[in-house]
């Protein structure tokens, strides 16, 4: 028992250096962003256009990726994707043409989907049944100190040697480090429950629904409006945070302070996400992370004033990455393990749609009413809609009941024939 204890506890210490080591690169893409428009004379808007097709080819592979867990194990597919994102920027480093970066990014959607937070949610989800939430919450903190730590080395490296070295020095540590310890130390699941491929058998015998069967379940597509509106807002805010912030008169510098500052509160906050959650439950918890995220993302509604700015840095910050970490154990309470994979990989998409949409709305109402003002509140309301979806979801048992029901009325009319 003790042993297993370590190890389980080494799996979250790897699960969290690969979430720092390849989220931290993504989340400093910013830094890359004017000295590659400048070396090549592109627009801003060509350059957006080519580094938004990863998020998309990560949400659109993210179903078929799921499947594959599901069924041979996360460990091989996780060195793979990590691979492919190591090899990527790698490939950056060398690009010379906007096909080229298309390709690449393209790649390393695949492989950030195929090695990060799906993967992590399963083995975690394998491995805990006590403490899950903060095993959990633990890998995923991972995100935002990467992003605080990746991004200030990736800015002086890219000032003194430029965005070539820079894609280098962000691919290096993945080959290197991230992939030996996946190879070394990463299990799907404890030895009694087979380590890498599932057979059906052991597969049907975990509690919870098939795909159909959850497709036709009220709780998954309540989870996946909740993915959906909020992504947009989640999503949308980050992306104009900064020239909302500018647009009312702090610097840039400023604001990118307040942008930074965020992420050592979200760090903080993904780390105590989980033990809350394995208090009240993940369905719990995470309504009541969408009502935080409402306030702090209403608190910007005073962004002139600093204690307004100020208030949304903790409480928006505090929140703003824990999703990921809750959904996995708000699932599960739904609609069991069977075929988390799958299932997440499905809900992948909501989020992918909602990261596509949520931008272009803020924007829009910008466009028309030279303020963001409306954008915040429609914000603030989709992430209240996102909580009344995930209090009306229902725990697996009365899910299945549910089903079975609907089940029996469907058939009473073939028999009384």
């Amino acid at each position: 028992m003790k042993d297993e204890r370590r190890q389980q506890w080494i799996i979250v210490a790897v699960l969290f250096v690969t979430m720092f080591l390849i989220w931290g690169p993504i989340n400093a893409s910013s830094v890359f962003f004017i000295p590659v428009v400048k070396h090549f004379a592109w627009s801003r808007a060509l350059f957006s256009l080519l580094v938004a097709t990863a998020p998309l080819a990560a949400g659109f592979s993210s179903p078929a990726l799921g499947s594959l867990m599901d069924r041979y194990g996360e460990r091989r597919i996780m060195i793979t994707g990590a691979a492919m994102v190591g090899l990527g920027f790698l490939a950056l480093s060398r690009a010379d043409s906007a096909i080229a970066f298309l390709a690449v990014f393209i790649v390393l959607g695949v492989g950030i989907s195929a090695s990060t937070i799906i993967p992590t949610a399963l083995v975690l989800t394998n491995w805990f049944r006590e403490r899950r939430g903060l095993a959990l919450g633990v890998a995923f903190s991972g995100i935002p100190l990467g992003g605080a730590g990746v991004t200030i080395l990736a800015n002086r490296i890219v000032e003194h040697g430029g965005f070539r070295a820079g894609y280098i020095a962000m691919g290096l540590p993945i080959l290197f480090v991230v992939i030996p310890l996946l190879a070394i130390f990463m299990r799907s699941r404890p030895i009694d429950e087979g380590d890498e491929t599932v057979s059906d058998a052991m597969q049907e015998a975990l509690p919870g629904l098939e795909v159909r069967e959850a497709l036709r379940s009220r709780s998954f597509w309540l989870f996946g409006i909740a993915d959906l509106v909020f992504a947009m807002a989640g999503v949308g805010l980050r992306v104009h945070l900064v020239p909302l912030l500018t647009g009312i008169g702090y610097s840039a510098t400023a604001a990118a302070e307040i942008f930074g500052a965020m992420f050592l509160f979200s760090a903080v906050g993904t780390f105590l996400v989980g033990r809350i959650a394995d208090r009240m439950g993940g369905r719990a918890t995470l309504a009541m992370i969408f009502v935080i995220a409402a306030a702090g993302m209403a608190a910007l509604l005073g962004a002139s004033h600093i204690a307004a700015v100020a208030a949304f840095i903790v409480i928006f910050g505090l929140v703003r990455e824990t999703p990921p970490a809750l959904v996995p154990i708000a699932l599960t309470e739904s609609l069991g393990r069977r075929r988390l994979g799958t299932l997440l990989g499905i809900l992948a998409l909501f989020n992918t749609f909602g990261f596509a949409i949520g931008p272009v709305i803020a924007g829009g109402i910008f466009d028309r009413s030279g303020s963001y003002t409306g954008a915040l509140v429609l914000f603030a309301a989709l992430a209240l809609i996102a909580m009344l979806a995930i209090r009306a979801t229902l725990p697996l048992a009365e899910e299945k009941t549910r089903l079975e029901l609907a089940g029996a009325g469907a058939a009473e009319p073939l028999t009384s024939r």
